[in-house]
């Protein structure tokens, strides 16, 4: 994990990240569930450092406390877009959880190359203070906070929404989109908050998803057929 240049996490700019130095180590999100392996997934930290005796090997191994997770898409809880904040630093890797709704927050900032867990968010607390489930990706804002899209809601349904996370005490704040906003399937996002841009795309009914492809479910509406964006504004 590469220092963070000037003040503040991450880079200005897309060409200062290139100008810095490269990452001496990764985190690798290890998934155990629909394998013949009953163990918790597990977080992987990698030694990429070409100087290093230990370089290309898997250094460290943070097994998750529950079987079947299914850990997805992970992120910062504060990076590039709080550069310029003195206040932020990028000392927790955000995990979400497929398919049991769990979050994981990672210390990556105690001793990077092993992490321990830091938090852990339940899935009662997606379900009753935002009605979703399924948390697929997570990215830090510029508030401070966290947003995570989630893919369904908790009777496995399709409904595409997006709960926040307190950068700091991370827990559940609410949803990010207004009430009757929600998306019919929610999947992966990203946003340029330079245009005030937020992309957002489809996947399918968790309840249709979790058990593998059934041509079925597409007859029935539980997948997103049209594979089109969704373009909002933040």
């Amino acid at each position: 994990m590469a220092k963070c240049s000037g003040c503040g996490p991450g880079y200005r700019s897309p060409l200062d990240a290139m100008k810095g130095p490269r990452e001496r180590i990764v985190y690798l999100p290890c998934i155990y569930r629909s394998t013949a392996v009953q163990k918790p997934d597990y977080l992987a930290t990698v030694d990429v450092d070409p100087e290093s005796p230990t370089y290309c090997q898997v250094i460290h191994r943070l097994p998750m406390p529950n079987l079947n997770d299914e850990l997805h898409h992970s992120g910062w809880n504060a990076c590039s877009s709080c550069f310029g904040d003195p206040t932020r630093t990028r000392n927790r890797l955000i995990l979400p959880s497929l398919i049991s709704s769990r979050i994981y927050v990672i210390d990556v900032g105690t001793e990077p190359r092993s992490p321990r867990i830091h938090k852990t968010v339940e899935p009662i607390d997606l379900y009753w203070k935002c009605g979703l489930a399924n948390p697929h990706t997570s990215h830090c804002l510029a508030s401070g906070q966290i947003m995570i899209s989630c893919m369904g809601e908790p009777a496995g349904g399709g409904k595409g929404g997006f709960v926040l996370l307190d950068g700091e005490t991370f827990e559940v704040v609410g949803n990010w989109e207004h009430p009757g906003e929600a998306a019919p399937f929610g999947y992966d996002f990203w946003y340029q908050p330079r245009h005030n841009v937020m992309i957002s795309t489809e996947w399918g009914a968790p309840k249709a998803l979790v058990h593998g492809f059934n041509p079925a479910h597409v007859k029935e509406g539980q997948w997103s057929c049209n594979s089109h964006n969704c373009v909002v504004s933040l």
